[in-house]
Parts: structure tokens; C-alpha cells; sequence
């Protein structure tokens, strides 16, 4: 019976590794639908604010309050659109290039693509650490002392 037991324990991991699989996958997938229904969001209100500008221009009237409105709202929206972008980045394991934008993979130093160092935590963890000044030993203390 311990050799069925093993088998069915193998296949419960099978499945619940199959499972999270299918799950992380729809994650991935709704993710994806917001970002690009948000990408259309942020196309309607380009439209909307050239059109607002547009008639502003033709009437020669001026409203800064709503273009700035229109502004705003574009610029939340385009937020929003780099978070969704960096999660779904981040389930896929990948990070983006910022010189051309190209995917690589996480542990990459340089882009595949255009060769530009890629920005990692890593980097940005060393300079702190390096900025510490040395201890000061007994010789230098003695040194400075005589001077």
C-alpha cells in the first residue's frame, strides 16, 4: 500500500502544481484585459483632449482648468497603466529594457536586444553600502594626531 500512497501523494502535488499553473495563468490573462482596456481608456481621453483643445482654439477661448483636468486624468491613468505593466512583467519573470523596452530575463546585467545596462536591486543596494566610511584604525587616529 506504501507504493500507492507515494503515487497518489505524487499525483495531489501534480495537480496542485498544475492548478497554481492555471491560476497564476488567469491572473496573468486579467491582468493583461486591464491594461489593454486601459490603453483605450487613455486613447479616448488623448481624443477627448485634442478635440477639447481644438474647439477651445477655434471659439479663440481659453480654459486651463479643464485641460489641466484632462491632463491629470490622462497622466493617473498612464500610472496605473506602468503598474499593471510592471506586475505583469514581474509574473512573467522579466524586466524591461529602459533604453528600447525589450524583455529580459530577471537576472540579466545587460539587454539581449540594445546591450544598455539593465537597472537591478542589486545595483542599487552596492553604492549604499559603499558610501559607509572605513573605520579608523589606531594608525591613522595616531597620524592625523601628529599634524
Amino acid at each position: 500500500m506504501s507504493g500507492f500512497d507515494e503515487l497518489f501523494l505524487k499525483a495531489k502535488e501534480l495537480a496542485n502544481v498544475a492548478g497554481n499553473k492555471a491560476q497564476e495563468l488567469t491572473e496573468l490573462a486579467k491582468l493583461r484585459m486591464q491594461a489593454t482596456q486601459l490603453k483605450s481608456d487613455i486613447d479616448a481621453n488623448y481624443l477627448k483632449l485634442g478635440e477639447i483643445i481644438y474647439e477651445l482654439n477655434k471659439a479663440g477661448a481659453e480654459n486651463e482648468e479643464l485641460i489641466d483636468m484632462c491632463i491629470a486624468e490622462i497622466t493617473a491613468q498612464l500610472e496605473e497603466l506602468e503598474a499593471l505593466n510592471a506586475k505583469i512583467d514581474e509574473m512573467k519573470n522579466v524586466v524591461k529594457c529602459p533604453n528600447c523596452m525589450a524583455a529580459n530575463p530577471i537576472g540579466a546585467i545587460y539587454c539581449a536586444r540594445c546591450g544598455a545596462a539593465l537597472k537591478t536591486e542589486e545595483k542599487a543596494e552596492e553604492p549604499a553600502q559603499e558610501e559607509q566610511p572605513a573605520p579608523k584604525t589606531d594608525a591613522q587616529d595616531t597620524s592625523g594626531a601628529e599634524e
